[in-house]
C-alpha cells in the first residue's frame, strides 16, 4: 500500500511460500519500501532481516480486508461457492 495507505501496489496470488514471498518483493522493489509491516509469517522475519520490519495485526487490518474484497468479487463471478450478488438479480 502506499503512503496513504489507499492504493495496492502490487499482488500475488498463491500459496503461502518462500516462492510467493519472492514474487512479491521483486514486484515491490521498484517503490523504495521504508517500512514493512506483517502479521508475523516467519518467512516475513528472515526475508526482512535488516529492514525496519513491524510485526502487527493492527497494521494489515487493511490489506486483510482488501484480499477478503477480492476473494468476495472472485466468488461471484465464478459462482463456486455459496457467495451470492443482488448485482443483475431478479426483480
Amino acid at each position: 500500500m502506499t503512503v496513504s495507505g489507499k492504493t495496492v501496489v502490487a499482488h500475488v496470488f498463491g500459496e503461502r511460500t518462500m516462492a510467493t514471498l519472492g514474487r512479491l518483493m521483486s514486484l515491490l522493489s521498484p517503490f523504495d519500501v521504508v517500512i514493512w509491516m506483517t502479521d508475523g509469517w516467519p518467512l516475513y522475519e528472515s526475508r526482512l532481516k535488516g529492514k525496519l520490519h513491524v510485526i502487527s495485526k493492527r497494521y494489515t487490518q487493511r490489506i486483510e480486508r482488501h484480499n477478503l474484497n477480492l476473494r468476495q468479487h472472485l466468488a461471484r463471478l465464478g459462482r463456486k461457492s455459496l457467495s451470492f450478488s443482488k448485482i443483475g438479480g431478479a426483480a
